[in-house]
């Protein structure tokens, strides 16, 4: 599989998850809250394991091939889709286990 194979299949899969997840995240005072609870762990764990994993996945096989300027590139993109992710990540946790 090729990298823009990989980031273009990766990308349709977040979207589709972030998608879901947002639903279930807005529908979760429909829930129980057993059943809220359950969700909001599967869910906040997907999101924190899953973006990493992949992040990791295409540096290590795809990105170290790179020419160092497209690595710079590479690199760049990750931080932008990193802090999309931890902003995801965040409104998951706190959406589905409010603190207060």
């Amino acid at each position: 599989m090729s990298r823009d194979r990989f980031n273009f299949w990766g990308g349709i899969a977040a979207i589709g998850l972030g998608v879901i997840s947002v639903g279930l995240l807005l529908s979760k005072n429909c829930m129980t809250k057993e059943t809220a609870d359950i969700i909001g762990k599967i869910v906040v764990a997907v999101w924190a394991v899953a973006p990493p994993a992949f992040f990791w996945i295409d540096w290590v096989y795809f990105c170290n091939r790179l020419p160092p300027d497209e690595q710079e590139v590479a690199r760049h993109t990750h931080d932008l889709a990193r802090n999309i992710w931890l902003g995801l990540l965040g409104v998951m946790t706190l959406g589905f286990f409010k603190i207060v």
